[in-house]
């Protein structure tokens, strides 16, 4: 598939939308604006991964810390409103009426927390942390005019490819830990893909989406077990488990199913965009590229040839297995 030529956009689009959700998040800090909030923290966090890549200014990690900061104090609040969202599903009954009231209160008082924390101070500090560094994000808007540049960038995204697929050699189906640091290392890989689309080509918007659709799953696991370990210890604590029982065995047989999905569709992702044996940003036909042996994890160069490696898109059915 043909490489693009456009250059990586400004920071001028990702902080207007980071902005704009700051604002109805203080404004209102539903589930919807929570999350929109963090998930423009994490396109802006991996926005200055691409610009480190490339920039020797060691202020952008610094930067980077400010933003991660945001995204972890919105944390708590986001599991507590995909909690209550979660009891939706279920009849409501005396013990769970009491267990959603406890979730409402926590929830009320994280958002009068984060109402505070999201001052306009706070946001105007990060934007100019942002201008301070405008110089570096030109070296990354016009990055496709610089090949060692576009491979700085390619690099970023071999070592988030492979911290996943390391993260899924290590996913226990019985481990909630390790489905937890699987889902993470995707979503890293799934934004800087994402936000380096024109460097590596049409195909990365393609990707960014099956990579989503497979986080989806993950993120479902993980929340249902989040749901049902609190509901568990809340109950036990009022000595009302066995109320509770035939609401956590439902929530272990619907995360059973999640995880037998995630397992199944586990390879999807390995077919995704392979890196491949080739010179630098070479125009590729579908066919030529999935005639080339399949590889995992490769290295930046190879070995028996020294022949650098780039990335070419493999497209496969295998996300059909996934249900978006």
């Amino acid at each position: 598939m043909k490489q693009t030529t456009e250059p990586l956009p400004s920071f001028k689009k990702p902080w207007k939308e980071f902005s704009g959700a700051w604002k109805k998040a203080r404004s209102e800090a539903s589930e919807k604006f929570i999350h929109d909030l963090r998930v423009s923290t994490r396109r802006l966090i991996a926005r200055l991964e691409l610009t480190r890549a490339i920039s020797k200014n060691e202020e952008i990690a610094a930067v980077q810390k400010q933003f991660k900061k945001v995204l972890k104090r919105m944390g708590p609040l986001r599991d507590v409103q995909v909690q209550l969202e979660g009891l939706e599903r279920f009849r409501t009954n005396g013990i769970i009426t009491d267990f959603k009231q406890n979730l409402k209160r926590r929830e009320n008082a994280s958002i009068k927390s984060i109402r505070r924390d999201l001052k306009s101070e706070k946001r105007r500090g990060l934007k100019n942390a942002i201008a301070n560094l405008s110089s570096d994000f030109e070296i990354l808007v016009e990055a496709h005019e610089d090949d060692n540049v576009r491979r700085s960038i390619e690099q970023v995204v071999r070592l988030r490819r492979s911290e996943f697929f390391k993260a899924r050699r290590q996913f226990k189906p019985g481990n909630d830990e390790t489905l937890h640091q699987m889902r993470i290392a995707l979503k890293k890989l799934r934004y800087v893909v994402e936000g380096a689309h024109p460097i590596l080509g049409d195909w990365a918007k393609e990707s960014a989406d099956e990579m989503h659709a497979y986080q989806q799953l993950m993120g479902d696991a993980r929340d249902i077990e989040i749901l049902r370990a609190h509901l568990q210890k809340w109950a036990a604590k009022r000595g009302k488990l066995l109320a509770v029982i035939p609401v956590l065995d439902r929530l272990a047989q619907k995360r059973a199913r999640l995880i037998k999905s995630i397992a199944k569709s586990s390879d999807m992702l390995e077919h995704i965009f392979p890196i491949r044996n080739s010179g630098p940003y070479k125009e590729r036909t579908r066919t030529a590229a999935q005639s080339q042996r399949r590889s995992e994890l490769s290295p930046t160069v190879e070995p028996a040839t020294g022949q650098r490696l780039s990335l070419v898109p493999i497209r496969t059915n295998t996300s059909r297995t996934i249900s978006r």
